[in-house]
Order: structure tokens, then C-alpha cells, then sequence
């Protein structure tokens, strides 16, 4: 298997180990009122009980208030993404779980913590969490609405871009590797 393939398989192992962890937590959690709603609400919609513009409106209100609700799980998320592509490599030899897997690591000749840190913000979604953040509470609920779509499709593009970078590039460096002078390696 070339390294391009087990790069992605290993962000996959780490990404799929991140969300199984985020919801067993969150199925631990009371239910959201607001997430109940939105379903009460797309199925008066489905059900044309109400038509697309209030089904919209009343969704971008859902959706920012389902936001604010599940900020401890955001956080939960966040610090999870920081554990696993940023302490696990930093402390174990540039690995992540996924990378331990499948025998590659994160290489550079003199790796910092900000280099992890770096990649984490980059491909790992550090970036769009901050922002989020940061937004979440900043805006009212039609900028929420617009901001979080645009940085999630941002983050989206960024991850894809990198993909193909790490596909067809010669020396099979991403977004993320450019950035921090990291490359990956098999062990």
C-alpha cells in the first residue's frame, strides 16, 4: 500500500476513533430540546405543513440554538482533536493512532509542538473549531448561519485539496505539510 493510501487510512482511523468517543459521551447526555424540534419541524415540513421560507427561518434559529446547546460537546471534540494530532504525535514519536496502525509518521528534522499544532489547525479542524467559537456567541442567528456553512465548506475544501495534494503531488506533501515543512514517512 503506497503512503498516500495510508495517510488517509490513518486519518480516517483517527477521525472515525474521535467521533466514536463523541458520541458515546453524547449519548450519555440529556437530549437536546432543540435537536427535537428540528425534527418536529422537518416533519411539518415534509409533511407540507408549513412552507420552505418558514421551514428555513425557523431552522437557522434551530440550528444556532443546537449550536450553543452542545458546546460542552464541541469542546469535548476539540480537545479530543488536540489529544489525538497534536499530544499523541508530540509525545510518541510523530504517531498518531491511526499512523501507529498503519507504520508511517509525522516527520520533520527538528519537530516542534506548534508544528502539530499547526497541522492540527490546517487538516484537522482546529481552525473551523476556533472560529466557530468564537462566532457562535459573537453573531446573531442568520450570520451564524452563513459563517458556519462557509467555514465548514471551507474546512471541506481545504481537507479535499489536501487529499489530492497528497494523491498527485511528487514529493506527497499536503496543505498541512507545506505549511509546517512535515512530511510523512513509513516507519
Amino acid at each position: 500500500m503506497n503512503i498516500a493510501v495510508k495517510r488517509m487510512l490513518a486519518y480516517l482511523i483517527d477521525m472515525a476513533l474521535i467521533f466514536i468517543i463523541v458520541s458515546l459521551i453524547k449519548l450519555a447526555l440529556p437530549i437536546n430540546q432543540y435537536e427535537i424540534e428540528l425534527n418536529n419541524l422537518n416533519e411539518k415540513y415534509l409533511e407540507q405543513k408549513i412552507n420552505i421560507d418558514d421551514y428555513f427561518n425557523e431552522s437557522i434559529i434551530l440550528a444556532h440554538n443546537i449550536d450553543k446547546n452542545n458546546l460542552g460537546i464541541n469542546i469535548i471534540g476539540t480537545v479530543l482533536i488536540v489529544i489525538f494530532f497534536v499530544i499523541i504525535p508530540f509525545m510518541s514519536n510523530g504517531q498518531t493512532i491511526g499512523q501507529k496502525i498503519l507504520k508511517i509518521k509525522t516527520t520533520k528534522k527538528n519537530i516542534q509542538l506548534e508544528d502539530y499544532v499547526g497541522r492540527a489547525v490546517i487538516i484537522n479542524g482546529l481552525g473551523y473549531m476556533f472560529f466557530m467559537f468564537i462566532i457562535l456567541y459573537l453573531t446573531n442567528d442568520n450570520i451564524y448561519f452563513i459563517l458556519i456553512n462557509l467555514l465548514g465548506f471551507f474546512q471541506i475544501l481545504v481537507v479535499i485539496i489536501n487529499a489530492f495534494m497528497v494523491l498527485y503531488s511528487k514529493n506527497r506533501q499536503g496543505i498541512a505539510d507545506k505549511f509546517t515543512g512535515t512530511r510523512i514517512e513509513k516507519v
